[in-house]
């Protein structure tokens, strides 16, 4: 009788084992998870896949079997051992079970599972959801008395996820190959979006095409033609009074009707300006609820600083994309190892990676603008810039600024 006692209480300690493991294993997994095994087809991936569809059903399951193989085991050591020892084998059956539950139960069990939960989960979903079925009647009361008192205790709303928890997410769904490299990306890009200050994607002011608001149609069209913005500021006087903004579009109506002697004043639409540490969410909302495609930015003394328009905010979210208020696509030819010829708009980036400079652009995008920043003027076809192991020579420049450089490393 008493080895028929022992070797119950055993498979008690056994079963009180596998509950545990089982319940780190399950509660470890994450939808994430399970979806990639369901999408690499599996098996019991559905299964699982299903019981993790309602977590309050599946943790009060485990957790029926659980407590009850450990109740079963702590009454029947307390019986073996009163048997045993009398009345002293009940304090001497509780210290036992504590310990070896303890270690065997629940330690060494969980600590397996953690570091296999894909593999347990897939296994044993198929006879949880079984076990669940067969406690259906137990499942719903206590479930029922989980939900009353999660209300009393006024813990029925579910916590938001940090930005932080959102960011591991997407993460793990990237390298689940749940979400594409691209989509990804964006979601990134969105939960940055709130943090993102004007000033980090503004266009800097010394690469911005700005026009005269005295100067004629005619005066403009070989700029417009050369250049590529879909709209211009307009200045007056100086290109820190900036007093709108005009469109290409406009512009050619009055082409098109001969109207070549109109005044860029004349033409001149309202503009907004913004400091360059407003957020760009902000910005967004703002420039939409104005109808108005950019602004200009401002520093603390109201110089102009840059320009930002409704794409610049967009591309933080979907990356570049290119239409017609796009600089057209930047080109660098490589003639070799030492040389290359650039439009104006190549970035300094773009430079740096094909010859292997280390040039700085500070505030500069553009190789123009770097380039204007150290002669602190628009250079003319031929001059030189010679800097520490490379030469930039202007290849074409008119009164408006730099078409293209040959760039000459030493």
């Amino acid at each position: 009788m008493l080895g028929i006692q022992i070797s119950i209480l055993v498979l008690l300690i056994v079963l009180s084992a596998v509950f545990s493991g089982i319940e780190t294993a399950l509660m470890s997994i994450n939808q994430i998870k399970v979806k990639s095994l369901l999408k690499q087809g599996k098996k019991g991936a559905e299964t699982l896949f299903r019981i993790k569809q309602n977590p309050q059903k599946l943790i009060i399951t485990i957790l029926i079997g659980n407590n009850l193989v450990n109740i079963g085991a702590a009454s029947l050591a307390t019986i073996v051992f009163t048997n045993l020892l009398g009345s002293a084998g009940v304090g001497i059956a509780t210290g036992v079970m504590t310990f070896l539950i303890l270690i065997f139960g629940e330690i060494t069990p969980k600590t397996y599972a953690s570091q296999n939960s894909e593999k347990i989960s897939l296994i044993v979903a198929r006879p949880i959801e079984l076990l669940s079925i067969l406690l259906t009647p137990f499942v719903w009361f206590f479930g029922k008395i989980s939900g009353f008192m999660s209300k009393l205790l006024g813990s029925g709303e579910q916590a938001q996820l940090s930005e932080e928890e959102l960011e591991t997410i997407v993460t793990m769904g990237r390298k689940e190959g749940l979400l594409s490299g691209e989509a990804a990306s964006m979601m990134h890009n969105v939960l940055k979006f709130k943090e993102t200050n004007v000033s980090e994607i503004m266009t800097p002011k010394s690469d911005i095409h700005m026009v005269d608001a005295k100067a004629k149609l005619r005066d403009i069209l070989d700029y417009v033609v050369k250049t590529s913005p879909s709209r211009y500021p307009v200045y007056s006087d100086n290109k820190d009074n900036i007093v709108g903004i005009i469109d290409v579009d406009e512009i050619l109506k009055y082409v098109k009707n001969k109207r070549l002697d109109t005044k860029v004043r004349y033409l001149t639409k309202k503009i907004t300006f913004i400091p360059k540490l407003k957020k760009i969410d902000d910005l967004l909302t703002e420039l939409e609820g104005k109808k108005i495609p950019l602004a200009i930015v401002v520093d603390e003394y109201g110089k102009v600083s840059g320009l930002v328009t409704v794409e610049d905010i967009l591309e933080e979210i979907v990356g570049d994309i290119f239409d017609k208020s796009r600089r057209q696509s930047i080109h660098v030819k490589k003639v070799n190892s030492k040389l290359i010829r650039v439009d104006a708009k190549a970035t300094i980036e773009e430079i740096n990676k094909t010859l292997h400079l280390g040039l700085k652009g500070e505030h500069f995008e553009t190789i123009a603008g770097f380039i204007e920043h150290k002669l602190q003027r628009i250079p003319k076809r031929g001059e030189q810039l010679k800097l520490k192991n490379v030469t930039i020579e202007i290849t074409k420049a008119d009164k408006q600024g730099i078409q293209s450089v040959k760039i000459i490393k030493s």
